[in-house]
């Protein structure tokens, strides 16, 4: 893999591609909340007034309140959207990833009879739509697309082949650790476009913690830049992470605790960064207002449990009034006018701000070769091939449509708007490898009142090499949202140039 990375990040220098200030300022802070009663049973007819939040120990208003989403409401089937992908508009998703990388090959075998034994035990529609993902040593792929058929996740499950977890076996906890928030990010990314609430359901090991005492300073850093940078993200596209551990009648690795307070107990406000001098995956879980679950044998029960929760939370907005001036650890507490009720939600997060750094070369490359070999359709930006044509010199150019109002506006000059994207133009073989791309950076100016339906057409151009079978597009924004989509699979053959 470093050498497909190694690919692109050379031809991000060849394009002289320069840093990009990241100018996101998350102001508008939203919470998705599951209440439940001292047995655990979830309490789904509270109003408004039976919440009150705080951020650093700052009350604040409530702007916006919805009750928890009515199952009725969501589509059995997505229609579909102006660029062809399937559209869920504001329902709740599912992703399910079995963790193979991290897990015992045969809990991994366990893993995935649970899944699909919970599956067995669903009507033939969903609750609600649920994707199925693979986590292993070579990344994350989706096994199905987001789907409410019960038996189309079933056949995905069933048809996949499984491998063994070399990483795993060999110890590696730091490439565990980076691949693990790699895949976490990635799902981030892919689903950030959707307007609902997001459930990881990760049915695995997990991640191994790391004691930050024992790391020198730059490791360190590196360290809580990965993390607040994965939680950031989480905020931002309304994810959730519940873990479910296979590991029987055992309990999960040892806890780093730090000055905050351990895991799975109800501390007082502090303002303290929860991840300061070390990381272990329960904290990180119930930062993000996910549960941890194991030491027990009914993995289809903890994932019902999880679904559940998913789909009876309420959501609640707020602007900071403590106006947001670094990328500090911002702390969220939230109290019952009930003291007997239970509050599972977000515990915090770490604001992107303006002048935080810039995204190098190396951050660009990552992002983006993710989304092109994932096999994922991220739908972070909106964009369409309009067609894509062989020249005479063995160059294929292909036309495509960005939607200007998925992109994040920055004031251009003479107090016009613009917006500066990455644009990769990929080819990539039978097994989903890298073998070819070209990168582009654009400033594009916008419209200064862009209709609904505004594009700005890009073309971009690629030697296809003979054994393409797939042609991908990415384009990420500023904000580090990221578009992808692929050229119909007939038509690739006829962009690859005939030798003479």
């Amino acid at each position: 893999m470093t050498g497909l990375i190694s690919l692109l990040c050379a031809s991000v220098a060849a394009q002289d591609v320069p840093t990009t200030t990241l100018r996101v300022q998350s102001q508008l802070v939203v919470l998705d909340i599951v209440v439940t009663d001292q047995r655990g049973n979830l309490v789904t007819n509270l109003s408004r007034d039976d919440f009150k939040v705080s951020e650093k120990g700052v009350p604040q208003e409530i702007r916006n309140f919805d009750v928890p989403h009515k199952i009725d409401t969501i589509p059995v089937t997505a229609p579909k959207d102006k660029f062809e992908r399937e559209n869920w508009g504001d329902a709740p998703l599912t992703m399910i990833v079995i963790d193979e990388m991290d897990t015992p090959f045969e809990e991994t075998a366990y893993s995935r009879q649970e899944v699909d034994r919970y599956l067995k035990s669903q009507p033939s529609l969903l609750k609600q739509p649920t994707i199925i993902l693979w986590l292993s040593d070579s990344g994350i792929h989706p096994v199905t697309s987001f789907s409410r058929d019960r038996d189309t996740l079933i056949t995905g499950i069933n048809s996949h082949k499984a491998s063994m977890p070399d990483k795993f076996n060999r110890g590696a906890v730091v490439e565990q650790l980076s691949a693990s928030l790699s895949a976490i990010q990635q799902l981030a990314l892919f689903s950030r476009g959707s307007k609902g609430d997001k459930q990881i359901i990760w049915v695995g090991r997990s991640f191994p913690g790391i004691d930050g005492t024992v790391l020198d300073k730059k490791q360190l850093d590196l360290m809580k830049k990965a993390i607040s940078s994965t939680i950031d993200l989480l905020m931002q596209s309304r994810t959730t992470i519940y873990v479910i551990d296979p590991t029987v009648n055992a309990a999960p690795r040892p806890q780093f605790i730090n000055d905050v307070g351990g895991p799975s107990t109800i501390t007082p406000f502090s303002s303290t960064d929860p991840f300061a001098t070390g990381f272990n995956f329960m904290s990180f879980v119930e930062q993000t207002g996910g549960k941890y679950f194991y030491g027990r044998n009914d993995l289809n029960s903890e994932i019902e449990d999880s679904i559940s929760r998913n789909t009876s939370f309420y959501t609640l907005t707020y602007v900071p009034s403590d106006p947001i001036q670094d990328g500090k650890y911002r702390k969220i507490d939230i109290r019952m006018k009930d003291p007997h009720l239970i509050v599972q939600a977000k515990q915090g997060y770490y604001p992107t701000q303006p002048d935080q750094g810039t995204v190098t070369a190396k951050d660009l490359q990552f992002d983006l070769h993710e989304a092109l070999v994932s096999g994922m359709t991220y739908n972070g930006v909106g964009l369409r091939l309009q067609r894509c044509q062989l020249g005479p010199r063995g160059v294929a150019t292909c036309d495509v449509a960005v939607d200007n109002n998925s992109l994040m506006e920055e004031p251009g000059p003479d107090d016009s708007e613009r917006a500066s994207i990455v644009a990769v133009l990929s080819a990539l073989d039978k097994n989903s490898v890298l073998i070819a791309n070209s990168v582009y950076k654009f400033a594009l100016k916008l419209p200064s009142q862009p209709a609904a339906t505004s594009y700005t057409n890009l073309p971009l151009r690629l030697a296809v090499p003979p054994n393409a079978k797939t042609i991908r597009v990415a384009v990420r924004d500023i904000t580090g949202r990221i578009g992808t989509t692929d050229l119909d699979p007939s038509q690739v053959k006829g962009l690859i140039a005939q030798p003479r």
